[in-house]
């Protein structure tokens, strides 16, 4: 067995209707800017590729526009959807949560962490997978980093089969 990765472009595939994370253009790269007082939303939409076996890990590649100290929370949820099944009413599965450890020391230092996707909605190869990926900003216990986290990168790791 190997590692496979499905790369989440940027910009997503969506926004939250309601508070949507912000995106901008830095040095001619994508960043996706969740704000560290309100928690704001993005979705991807893709297939799972048909070597998909297990184990699904988000991987975020971040930086933070002012904080230097303390700690930024993501919460990722996933919608799995089968051949057959409803894909017009939203089923995600349970919140996965991952707090990054103390981000960076310096404002734009570049950070990557982790969050296994232990709920994962019975995800098979070749279903179409919804991942909704929110700033759990009113967190203030394990999400208290002030300032812009800002996402430069998200991709998906999974053991292959």
């Amino acid at each position: 067995m190997a590692t496979g990765t499905v790369i989440l472009s940027l910009p997503p595939s969506g926004f939250d209707a309601s508070a949507p994370a912000g995106f901008t253009v830095e040095n001619s790269l994508p960043v996706l800017l969740f704000d560290d007082t309100t928690p704001e939303g993005v979705y991807w939409v893709f297939r799972m590729p048909q070597d998909y076996a297990s184990g699904p890990v988000l991987k975020i590649i971040y930086s933070m526009a002012s904080a230097v100290a303390n700690n930024v929370e993501f919460e990722i949820s996933l919608w799995a959807i089968t051949d057959g099944e409803d894909g017009d009413t939203e089923s995600y599965d349970a919140v996965n949560v991952g707090t990054a450890p103390t981000v960076p020391g310096t404002a734009g230092l570049i950070d990557e962490y982790s969050i296994t996707l232990t709920n994962a909605d019975s995800l098979a190869a070749n279903d179409l997978v919804c991942i909704k990926m929110f700033r759990d900003a009113d967190d203030a216990t394990n999400d208290d980093a002030t300032g812009d986290c800002e996402v430069r990168a998200v991709s998906l790791e999974y053991t292959t089969s």
